[in-house]
């Protein structure tokens, strides 16, 4: 019998994986999985830390000054303090202790904790001698500065022109645990008094309108006891002296080498400015006007004055 041989129906062939789709599907994954993870990681890291903490007003009335603090956190502790007079009344006196001090200011300022306990503390020092010589220049004083101390000074005028406020920033000796709790501040200062304010607007008024008498070429020299009004220098001037007398009722002080300058009676009775006990070792520097800073070396005091003759 004859074998008849079925041809074995074969099975299709299951269809072969593609290695490429297989490679480029799990690079697709991987990357997805990677973007994540690190998407995650970034929502989950703590942001730098930005805090502003506005401390409210202060005033320090024996200077009828007030103070406004705002504390700031970023990533080191700073401030900005706002400082301007209670009363408008006083801006001419506020403004002409400001564009020229008469002996360097000090600033004080304390942080609190809720129990009152000083969290921070701060000196901010305006130095006594200004930048600029000569009459008072509204454009130099309105323009920012940077004190010795590295703080910021920006003067700041109100409508009538006049400087207004004063504004200071700068860094804080304080971490940031320690930030975390002021709640509350005050401040001190040396700033010179109301009465002391008046009577060194006057001063000023009086230097002012002597150095433009100088540069008018005026023609009728004004006595003071004797010594005259210096109208102009062919040079700057600068050295050190020694003042061995003075005529408060003349605003006067004269020195061993001839020379004498005219400081205002107000400097002469003013104990603060500590300029009554003579001999006395000064420095002196005077401009092409005659206008002159001249520092008590024992005190480091110094005062605006006109170059006499």
């Amino acid at each position: 019998m004859a074998e008849t041989v079925e041809a074995e129906e074969t099975a299709p062939a299951p269809p072969k994986a593609n290695l490429r789709l297989i490679v480029m599907l799990a690079l697709v994954v991987s990357a997805a999985a990677a973007l994540l993870v690190y998407g995650g990681m970034m929502w989950l890291k703590p942001k730098p830390l930005a805090l502003s903490n506005d401390l409210g007003t202060e005033r320090y009335d024996p200077a009828g000054l007030g103070g406004r603090l705002i504390a700031e956190w970023t990533g080191n502790a700073g401030y900005k303090f706002t400082v301007d007079p209670l009363d408008p009344a006083q801006i001419p006196g506020f403004q002409a202790t400001i564009a020229n001090p008469p002996h360097a200011i000090t600033f004080s300022l304390k942080m609190k904790d809720a129990t009152n306990g000083v969290e921070c503390e701060k000196d901010i020092v305006i130095p006594g001698v200004p930048e600029g010589q000569g009459a008072f220049d509204q454009s130099s004083a309105m323009a920012p500065r940077t004190l010795p101390t590295g703080e910021t000074l920006q003067n700041v005028a109100g409508s009538d022109g006049q400087i207004s406020e004063m504004v200071l920033s700068g860094s804080m000796p304080c971490n940031l645990d320690a930030y975390k709790k002021i709640v509350a501040w005050e401040f001190t200062t040396d700033f010179p008094p109301l009465s002391t304010q008046k009577d060194w607007e006057k001063h000023e008024d009086q230097v002012q309108a002597e150095a433009k008498k100088g540069q008018s070429g005026s023609k009728a020299p004004v006595s003071y006891g004797g010594y005259y009004l210096v109208r102009s220098l062919p040079t700057p001037i600068e050295a050190d002296d020694v003042i061995v007398s003075d005529n408060p009722g003349k605003g006067i002080v004269a020195t061993s080498s001839g020379r004498a300058f005219l400081v205002g009676t107000k400097v002469l009775v003013n104990p603060a400015l500590d300029w009554q006990i003579f001999p006395a070792d000064i420095h002196y520097r005077c401009d092409r006007t005659a206008m002159c800073m001249v520092t008590r070396l024992s005190s480091r005091s110094a005062v605006r004055a006109h170059l006499m003759r």
